[in-house]
């Protein structure tokens, strides 16, 4: 946790300028109270049909993502924008969210394909890996394309990584999950996974198809730190430097704008720090096990509670 509190006291020392932050506080307050008052992702985003949709989820992205860098451009004095890198990783880095939010590949794929015993659960569980596929690898492909100095993936590779602060983080966290738990809320989400008659259709053990769900869900959790914390900071530090951390913050609270308020809201913190790690360490680990050691503890807690 020392590491974790020196990594943001000096991030926030070298990155802070007032006015920046101050248009950056009005860019996401102006984009939470319009999506949340109006109902902006769920009543329209989601209702356009496919094309317009993903056309829809790309310009929100990078309207939020650009005035977010070009404000950290006008205060600082910097030039990001002269870059023709910064453009091809940052616009790959959008298209790739704006594919994984806005398409509905899953219902094309599914629908009438497989039998209903099976529907639900694969369902949830391709729409976890569907990211990999959407996002992951493009970027190891972008990565391989561009890059011939950075051979640590945009923070996969990072040898001598400290891994003890973010598991001490997890156990820190843990009481305050448990107490969090017995709230009728938690147990109505939790676990995330729900009883399915796709083990008995399959023939094998349900241990079969929570296993599977589960190992999906988290890798999910991994593309997501891959994208924001790997490419938007890592990707991005040569052209953007700390400020990169505050615009990746920014496009991944727009990300839960189809969740409930204060998700979205604690989504800049959390995100923010873990982006901070990120920009500190070079590496994509410490998010990852936060992130994922969260996911799977609720999990955890979840069963938990339905079966003890």
């Amino acid at each position: 946790m020392k590491k974790v509190w020196h990594y943001l006291v000096k991030h926030v020392k070298e990155d802070f300028h007032a006015a920046h932050y101050a248009v950056v506080l009005i860019i996401l307050t102006a984009s939470l109270a319009f999506n949340y008052t109006v109902d902006f992702e769920d009543r329209y985003l989601d209702t356009l049909p496919p094309i317009k949709r993903l056309l829809a989820y790309f310009a929100m992205y990078t309207t939020l993502f650009y005035a977010t860098v070009l404000s950290s451009a006008f205060f600082t004095k910097s030039s990001p924008f002269r870059s023709r890198k910064f453009w091809i990783i940052s616009l790959a880095g959008l298209v790739c969210l704006s594919v994984d939010a806005g398409a509905p590949f899953l219902n094309w794929m599914l629908a009438g394909n497989i039998p209903n015993q099976l529907y639900i659960w694969a369902f949830k569980v391709l729409n976890n890996l569907m990211s990999f596929f959407i996002v992951f690898i493009p970027i190891i492909i972008l990565h391989r394309c561009i890059e011939t100095n950075d051979r640590s993936l945009y923070g996969l590779k990072r040898q001598a990584f400290d891994a003890k602060p973010y598991f001490t983080m997890l156990l820190i966290m843990l009481p305050l999950m448990i107490i969090v738990s017995f709230q009728s809320g938690f147990q109505k989400q939790y676990p995330m996974y729900h009883p399915t008659q796709a083990h008995e259709y399959l023939g094998v053990g349900e241990w079969f198809t929570v296993l599977s769900y589960e190992i999906a869900y988290g890798l999910d959790f991994i593309t997501v730190e891959y994208l924001f914390r790997g490419l938007f900071v890592i990707g991005l530090a040569p052209f953007l430097n700390r400020s990169g951390v505050l615009a990746m913050a920014v496009i991944y609270c727009s990300l839960h704008f189809g969740k409930p308020a204060g998700e979205a809201i604690s989504s800049i913190f959390g995100g923010y720090i873990l982006g901070v790690v990120a920009y500190e360490t070079k590496s994509v680990w410490g998010g990852v096990i936060v992130h994922v050691g969260i996911a799977w503890l609720m999990e955890i807690i979840g069963f938990a509670h339905k079966f003890l």
